[in-house]
């Protein structure tokens, strides 16, 4: 081993072996120090980025915890307010109860009534007073409640509480079975309407069937018609209910010691007739009413309305009809005459119920328009807190609409001025504050294409032969297939404020906006085929569908193929402010072709449509009628309640589980980053032992040269 000076190998090996043993003391010390064994990324750079996805992990579900106990605070705000309101509607239907009791007086159902009214008042503030952090919580505003219960993106737990309102509670829903509203049929043969053509209406996606109105028409009843459909439809069964309602008001009585008497009988869908005689003095229209449904077993109910005219109404689709015995005066005890017109009239609604409970859809099919869907008392199915409603003429929209004929979410709707479909969207946007409900008018045209050479009739509206919509030049030139047809129109939807559909057979255009103004020079060469014109107004060479002139169209030579190849309507479309339920109710002397909106109520003054805010016991009737809207909106409350307990006792599970998982996690990354310190002392004290030898080790290298000190003497 040779003896040198410059370079000294052994104090340069103890100065690497002190400074190993210092970084061992420095990381002992940190980590015993910080309790972790992870203090930087170089210390375990992998354990570090598992460390803190775990830490993700945990903190998110921490928050998740206190998010969901956020929930069961926000439930259990909401279910103690409807306690209350479940506490007034059971007083409100006691009430009803007792109103509907014959030995009362004008007087003393008023007083009933009065409390009822401050009870309704008292519903309305609970509803728009509960309120949690700030969000209103029954009054329909709060929505879609997203409660975050999970560490990651969508990991949600959706609340939803409807609005407990007046306008609200009661009007039951139309989400799972469908009662449509009412239309009229003949009292003998039980005709439903106007023609229907196969594929123009479809149930979940199935037509239901044609119907023809002509008399030797195979399906020219509604039993039959039913019949039909029921055969056609898979999922979904079809009924109807009935009603026969007179046209004035009726005394009820019947002096059978003298002979007289009443004759209903009921014609049911199979065929068979039966007649309930009614052989018995009666002395008022209660006691009428009363020994009717007695002597008929509830097969036919009777009762009067609002302004005491009866009406008898089944739920089986059997057709009534009245006959007397004995001279009995029909008219002036019944209210009714003999047979179907003036003094009678036959009602009638049909009524879809699923049989999976799943949704049921209605819409149009192929050259089928919303005119065939009301015909049927049916609107097309829309999206939430929206109505669309019934096809109007220029006839009807200029129909003035008196106090009483339409009432919106319990807020009546009158302005004498509504002469015009835009008078009437005026007149229902004039008390948006009260219902809100917002309208605008729609219009809706539709082509058939069966009727149309799209190859070569829409290519020639090119050039000199311009087609114009809403006053925009539409170009056909290249359009040689329907959905080319399509395609242009919409290419200018953004400016026409149109836009076109491919439904079958037909191309469907429809705005939103009120108006659809078509012109051009060439109607002839576009439009082929023959039929009734049936529009009323004359303007050369165009036609419209807007918010003044319902239907105005071609009549110098060009109606009759125009109108075999075109169908156009207009009317209503009504939408919820807050996206919930609309309640449309018309008045006794009103009707849908005037007003423009379905009624969405169940034939015989039944609760569908009409909400708590509407109701009174003033009368006996009334009262009756108040029952139901009661029954049906303690109901809502029982089903939301139901509900919000269900959601409360999964956010008992979920933060269970939360909590689980958390802990289990911590555990996970306690094991990769929390210093054991039974080691990390052993690893100190190694490292101090090591760091006092090194020193002293590297005191004797440093002294080892002046060893060669003794050489040079």
């Amino acid at each position: 081993m040779p003896l040198v000076i410059n370079t000294n190998v052994a104090s340069l090996n103890s100065q690497r072996q002190l400074m190993n043993s210092g970084n061992a003391l420095d990381r002992a010390t940190e980590r015993l120090s910080s309790g972790q064994r992870i203090n930087s990324a170089k210390d375990d750079a992998a354990g570090l980025a598992i460390s803190n996805r775990m830490t993700s992990q945990i903190r998110g579900l921490d928050q998740a915890i206190r998010n969901a106990n956020d929930g069961v605070s926000l439930i259990q705000t909401a279910e103690g307010a409807l306690q209350e309101t479940t506490n007034i509607l059971q007083r409100m239907r006691e009430l009803s109860i007792q109103s509907a009791n014959g030995i009362y007086s004008d007087a003393d159902r008023a007083t009933l009534d009065a409390e009822v009214q401050q009870l309704i008042l008292e519903l309305d503030r609970i509803a728009k007073s509960t309120s949690f952090n700030g969000q209103k919580l029954l009054d329909g505003s709060l929505g879609k409640v997203q409660l975050q219960v999970g560490s990651d993106a969508n990991q949600t737990i959706e609340l939803k509480v409807q609005a407990m309102d007046a306008k609200t509670l009661g009007m039951g829903s139309v989400s799972v079975d469908v009662l449509g509203a009412e239309f009229s049929l003949s009292l003998f043969s039980s005709t439903a309407g106007a023609d229907i053509r196969d594929g123009d209406v479809l149930i979940n996606g199935q037509s239901i069937g044609e119907f023809d109105s002509a008399a030797t028409a195979e399906t020219n009843t509604m039993a039959e018609f039913l019949v039909i459909m029921n055969e056609r439809l898979s999922g979904v069964t079809a009924s109807a209910l009935t009603q026969l309602k007179g046209s004035q008001l009726g005394s009820g009585v019947i002096d059978n010691d003298a002979g007289q008497g009443l004759d209903i009988t009921v014609a049911s869908l199979n065929g068979a007739t039966q007649t309930y005689q009614i052989r018995e003095n009666t002395t008022s229209m209660e006691q009428l009413i009363e020994t009717i449904g007695r002597i008929t077993g509830g097969t036919v109910r009777a009762e009067v309305n609002d302004q005491g005219v009866l009406s008898l109404s089944n739920n089986t689709g059997a057709t009534i009809s009245v006959a007397a015995a004995g001279g009995l005066d029909l008219q002036s005890t019944v209210g009714m005459a003999a047979s179907v017109g003036d003094g009678l009239s036959q009602r009638g609604q049909i009524v879809l119920t699923s049989d999976d409970d799943k949704p049921i859809k209605i819409t149009r099919g192929n050259t089928g328009t919303l005119s065939d869907l009301h015909n049927l008392g049916f609107r097309e199915n829309q999206g939430g807190g929206v109505i669309e409603g019934a096809g109007i003429t220029t006839a009807a929209a200029e129909t003035a609409w008196g106090v009483g004929d339409l009432t919106i979410n319990g807020t009546v709707i009158s302005n004498k001025n509504t002469d015009s479909l835009i008078g009437k969207v005026n007149a229902i946007n004039a008390a948006t504050n009260e219902t809100g409900v917002t309208a605008n008018a729609f219009s809706t045209v539709t082509i058939d294409l069966t009727r149309v050479d799209v190859g070569t009739a829409f290519a020639a509206a090119a050039g000199a032969n311009v087609l114009t919509m809403n006053g925009v030049n539409l170009d056909f030139s290249l359009v040689t297939t329907t959905q080319g047809l399509v395609d242009a129109f919409n290419g200018a939807s953004n400016l026409t404020g149109v836009r076109a559909t491919l439904l079958g057979n037909s191309v469907v255009l429809e705005s939103d906006q009120g108006a659809i103004r078509f012109a051009t020079n060439t109607l002839a060469d576009i439009f082929s085929g023959t039929g009734d014109a049936g529009f009323e107004g004359a303007i050369f060479n165009e036609f419209m569908a807007d918010g003044t002139n319902v239907v105005t169209t071609v009549t110098s030579g060009f109606a009759a193929s125009l109108v075999a190849a075109l169908r156009v309507e207009a009317g209503i479309k009504l939408t919820s402010a807050n996206g919930n339920p609309i309640s449309v109710e018309l008045g006794d002397n009103a009707t849908a072709a005037e007003i423009g909106l379905l009624e969405a109520n169940s034939t015989a003054g039944g609760a569908f449509g009409t909400a708590i805010a509407s109701i009174s016991i003033d009368t006996a009737a009334k009262a009756q009628k108040a029952i139901g809207v009661i029954d049906k909106a303690l109901t809502t409350i029982n089903d939301t309640r139901s509900q919000l307990g269900a959601i409360n006792n999964r956010l008992d599970f979920t933060m269970s589980n939360l909590a689980n998982v958390s802990e289990k996690t911590s555990a996970s990354r306690s094991r990769i980053v929390d210093a054991d310190f039974a080691a990390e002392t052993a690893a100190l004290s190694r490292a101090q032992v090591l760091q006092q030898a090194a020193q002293a080790m590297l005191a004797q290298s440093n002294a080892r040269p002046e060893q060669v000190l003794q050489l040079l003497r």
